[in-house]
């Protein structure tokens, strides 16, 4: 018997690797073609205001909200914000939803020509503030929770420290860079002035998004080898297939950063490491991050490509006028919100440190 099961069990294995490479070739040619298996933005959502480019989307609840104040969520500035929503089963502003808040998305969306002159304090003292007193009348509400992401994390610091008094009641920061001597070595050539930052603008005024690209693929020389050859393994399964193209977006979709605001990042938050030594500047005026008042958790992924640990847990030291709570998680820089791991550990974690400082509606 023993014989005859296992031809048996290699007639089936072969018949369903067949099978398999007959679905390869056709998710292969659909792939090459563009298909979708992850539309962007599955979660519907309103521009609810917008000024330029920048805009701020509600996204519909099918309920009334169970919590207040509503959360307000961004990236950095050369990350697409669709990042919040990747695909369906794995939007990080469906999760808010389904623990009870209101969730917006501030998109600073493509900047052009016209955009290359926005600084820091465009951004921080002028969109932000405008984007949180349009959400308060959107609700009702008297305050909205701030979540950053990244250099968003670095923006809602650095807004906060030049307004303490703007009505955040809560911040959470996601892998917000601190020490950025800890940042990739690929960023020491601006680092050191062997790059000078106007160097790096083309004739918009900006940085290309293909350098911006070219910095986050080169993180991991490999990375793209692997992904290729565990594509091909995986060609034939349709949920893999949608992950695929979800993360590749993310990875490689990067957009332009504005020409002045960058120019202060290298010279300001890269160069002068101004976050860690409490030497940051908007608008030509010095703020501190010990004026900030507002509670805050600072999420920090341990497996972090993009900024490691040691970049970002020096927050708790920076914050000396308000309670933050260090929450280290066993995730990389994408799986803190999206995938999985996300879904099971991180994410609970961090909506649960959320929703014990928020309220109930009533």
């Amino acid at each position: 018997m023993a014989p005859e099961l296992a031809a048996g069990d290699i007639l089936s294995g072969v018949r369903r690797e067949v099978e398999r490479n007959a679905i390869r070739a056709r998710n292969g040619i659909k792939y090459v073609a563009g298909a979708e298996w992850a539309p962007i933005g599955p979660t519907p959502s309103d521009t609810v205001w917008h000024e330029g480019k920048v805009h701020l989307r509600r996204y519909r609840r099918e309920t009334p909200a169970r919590l207040h104040p509503p959360v307000l969520l961004f990236l950095g500035l050369v990350s697409r914000s669709y990042i919040f929503d990747l695909w369906q089963g794995n939007s990080y502003v469906q999760r808010l939803m389904d623990a009870g808040f209101d969730a917006f998305v501030l998109d600073w969306d493509v900047p052009d020509a016209q955009d290359a002159a926005n600084t820091m304090e465009t951004y921080v003292e002028g969109f932000l503030p405008r984007a949180i007193r349009a959400v308060m009348k959107e609700t009702g509400a008297d305050g909205v929770n701030l979540m950053g992401y990244c250099m968003g994390g670095n923006l809602a610091l650095l807004g906060l420290a030049a307004q303490p008094d703007l009505p955040v009641r809560n911040l959470v920061t996601l892998a917000a860079p601190i020490d950025y001597s800890h940042l990739s070595a690929l960023a020491d050539p601006l680092r050191d002035g062997r790059i000078k930052p106007d160097d790096m603008l083309d004739e918009t005024g900006n940085v290309p998004a293909a350098v911006v690209e070219r910095f986050f693929s080169l993180r991991k020389p490999t990375a793209d080898l692997v992904q290729y050859a565990n594509l091909w393994q995986n060609l034939w399964n349709d949920e893999y297939m949608e992950g695929y193209q979800a993360m590749g977006r993310w990875t490689r979709e990067q957009i332009p950063f504005p020409g002045a605001a960058f120019v202060e990042v290298a010279d300001g938050w890269l160069r002068g490491n101004a976050f860690l030594n409490d030497t940051l500047r908007v608008g030509g005026h010095a703020v501190s991050l010990g004026d900030i008042h507002t509670p805050t958790l600072a999420a920090i992924a341990e497996r972090d490509e993009i900024v490691p640990r040691a970049a970002a847990t020096p927050i708790a030291d920076r914050l000396t006028g308000t309670q933050v709570d260090v929450l280290s998680l066993d995730a990389g820089h994408a799986s803190l919100t999206t995938g999985r791991k996300a879904a099971k550990v991180t994410v609970p974690r961090i909506l649960e440190w959320l929703t014990d400082r928020s309220e109930a509606v009533t």
